[in-house]
């Protein structure tokens, strides 16, 4: 259920730009924060302000209720600090898997306990003051994240930071290196050679869905910001706004339309749908009051021609459910 009072900025967006090692020498920024793009849920973790108490909850304001296990390690932690910032996190599975990766989105509305633990990983801080008008630096930001996570001043950060954990579940803080173009580029085309296989981008030897780069002196704007997500492939999040059902002789025949959620562009896609990946898309339409897919494509220019295929469906983008679902046990 979407929460009012949560306190929130104007989401920031990644600038989609870059693909190859090339495009990053062209950015006009001559140096980099370099991040690894990690591959879960968006979350804020920020403070109800009519009720004064931390909360949980998506870009649009929807406010999670996890695990109340999971729910309250995380909340505990930062009860004191939403009274002064307020925290950009990703929620993922440990380990991750995409299977794992749907079960959780699946749940974030549910309190159902998770067969996996849970890793919320932080990568940006805002002053609660600055939450309509922002004065501080990204670089400014990561050091009072650093600060605030206990990070030892001068240490290079490469892999996450542990900042508090339970029995099972973490928290850490994303690792952020600061380089040149040059060493930003060849940080990309090194990590995709080591993970091309698993269609990862390895940093510091561990697996990530790619990196993204931060103009150290931007401020947190809304709308198209001073980051950019590296990916070396293409995905795109569409609204569903039909499914249909055919038959070619006895080979029944799937198609799913709908449109880019971001440019309104339409979609149609015909390729890779099996029987049961359709009736989940049936479902799970009847529970959300809207349906989001995540699709790779091609090429993002042209999307109607560029061949997408069903990743997984988004549940961190569609809202709460109509009504409780069952536990979501794989992925699409």
């Amino acid at each position: 259920m979407k929460n009012p009072n949560a306190i929130r900025p104007r989401a920031q967006e990644l600038n989609e730009s870059v693909r190859r090692p090339e495009d990053i020498l062209e950015l006009k920024i001559e140096r980099l924060m370099v991040e690894p793009k990690f591959d879960g849920c968006f979350i804020y973790i920020t403070r109800d302000r009519v009720e004064r108490r931390p909360v949980l909850c998506t870009k649009d304001g929807n406010e999670l209720h996890l695990d109340p296990a999971v729910q309250n390690f995380v909340l505990r932690h930062f009860e004191r600090l939403t009274e002064y910032f307020l925290f950009e996190a990703e929620l993922e599975p440990d380990p991750w898997s995409e299977a794992n990766k749907v079960t959780l989105n699946g749940n974030l509305y549910s309190g159902r306990q998770m067969p996996f633990a849970i890793r919320l990983v932080v990568h940006d801080v805002l002053p609660v003051d600055e939450v309509e008008k922002a004065t501080s630096t990204a670089r400014q930001r990561y050091a009072l994240l650093r600060a605030l996570a206990g990070a030892e001043e001068g240490m290079q950060l490469d892999r996450p930071l542990l900042w508090h954990r339970s029995e099972k579940d973490r928290i850490s803080i994303t690792p952020c290196q600061e380089v040149t173009r040059d060493a930003a580029a060849e940080l990309f085309r090194r990590g995709w050679e080591q993970g091309k296989a698993r269609k990862r981008v390895m940093v510091a030897g561990l697996p990530y869905e790619g990196l993204v780069l931060i103009d150290p002196e931007s401020l947190h704007k809304d709308g198209r910001s001073s980051k950019w997500k590296v990916k070396p492939f293409h995905t795109v999040d569409i609204r569903v706004t039909e499914l249909r059902e055919g038959h070619s002789g006895k080979v029944p025949l799937y198609e799913v339309h709908g449109c880019d959620v971001k440019t309104g562009e339409s979609a149609k896609i015909t390729s890779g749908i099996s029987s049961d990946l359709f009736a989940r898309l049936k479902q799970t339409q009847e529970q959300y009051p809207t349906l989001v897919i995540e699709v790779e494509v091609s090429s993002l220019r042209e999307l109607q021609s560029a061949n997408p295929t069903i990743q997984s469906i988004r549940f961190d983008k569609m809202g709460s459910p109509k009504r409780e679902l069952e536990v979501v046990v794989a992925a699409v």
